[in-house]
């Protein structure tokens, strides 16, 4: 392949992957790349991690699997409640749910904060996206227990949030997610509490209670 092709058909990569696919040394594709950034064909969005914000199938979201690296995670909380159509206001960042440290990274092409979650809350409530490269993105009953979850944790981020459209939510999706998560007593309570600020608590409530013989 060569670097003209390469360029057409990813949208963002990895030096590695450059230099791999366009038979290069790592030195001289980072050289290369480095030149077409300065051309302004290219933005570097971390270290060996390019885009063309131009390319037309480019979206911020792309860059989650590469910035997690070895880390598991998912785009979550507010970036895929929008996603869904939960909630109508955009978020000034990527918001990811990781394995890892928490922490913020801001790129010429946008902000992504990751926020971090036990191993065992990330068994289910995501699906890989149809974009290349693809990356994990949390459904709206996933999202937004993520975004609650953070909210009872030291600092309160969520505390508040934008208005919520409850009516494109599965009740039953989200009721068998909440059991499944297996919160401790008093966290399972404080999102309980936010669900009845929703006018959703009942219905949560009465989808886990088990039928009648």
């Amino acid at each position: 392949m060569n670097e003209v092709e390469f360029l057409r058909d990813h949208a963002i990569f990895k030096t590695r992957e450059f230099a791999f696919l366009c038979g290069s040394s790592t030195s001289s594709a980072s050289r290369k790349l480095t030149r077409l950034e300065a051309l302004g064909v290219l933005v570097k969005i971390s270290r060996g991690i390019w885009c063309q914000p131009a390319h037309r199938d480019f979206s911020p979201n792309q860059a989650t699997g590469l910035l997690l690296g070895n880390e598991r995670g998912y785009v979550s909380f507010l970036s895929a409640l929008h996603a869904h159509g939960v909630i109508s206001q955009i978020p000034a960042s990527v918001q990811i749910a990781t394995t890892g440290h928490g922490r913020v990274v801001s790129s010429p092409v946008g902000r992504y904060e990751f926020f971090r979650i036990k191993p065992e809350m990330m068994q289910s409530g995501f699906a890989m996206s149809e974009t290349q490269p693809p990356y994990l993105l949390a459904s709206g009953e996933k999202a937004l227990l993520d975004t609650l979850y953070i909210g009872t944790r030291k600092g309160k981020r969520f505390g508040r949030l934008p208005e919520v459209d409850v009516s494109v939510l599965d009740l039953k999706k989200l009721a068998s997610l909440f059991t499944d998560q297996k919160y401790a007593d008093r966290i399972a309570s404080t999102i309980t509490k936010r669900f009845s600020g929703m006018g959703i608590a009942e219905a949560i409530v009465c989808q886990n209670q088990e039928p009648a013989p």
